[in-house]
C-alpha cells in the first residue's frame, strides 16, 4: 500500500467518524462519503484542497502527519 492509499483510507475512516459525529459541520449524510472521498483523492492529487477540517486534522494525527500543507503533499507524494 502507497503512503498515498493509507492516508486516503484512514480519512475515509475519520470522515465517517466526523460525519456522524459532527453532522452539522458537514452538511451531507454518511451514505455519499465514497463520492466525497472520491473528489478529496483528486483535490489531494492535484493539491487544491482545504486543511481545515475535523477529518483531516484527526488523518494526520492517526497517522503522525504534522498538520500542514507541507508535510501533507509530502506523505502522500511518497511512494513507499
Amino acid at each position: 500500500m502507497t503512503q498515498f492509499e493509507q492516508f486516503m483510507s484512514e480519512y475515509e475512516k475519520q470522515l465517517s467518524i466526523a460525519v456522524k459525529k459532527y453532522p452539522l459541520e458537514y452538511g451531507f449524510k454518511p451514505e455519499v462519503i465514497p463520492s466525497v472521498v472520491e473528489k478529496m483523492k483528486k483535490a489531494f492529487l492535484k493539491g487544491s484542497y482545504n486543511k481545515e477540517g475535523r477529518a483531516l486534522k484527526a488523518t494526520c494525527k492517526a497517522l503522525s502527519i504534522p498538520y500542514t500543507y507541507i508535510a501533507i503533499n509530502q506523505f502522500i507524494s511518497k511512494k513507499g
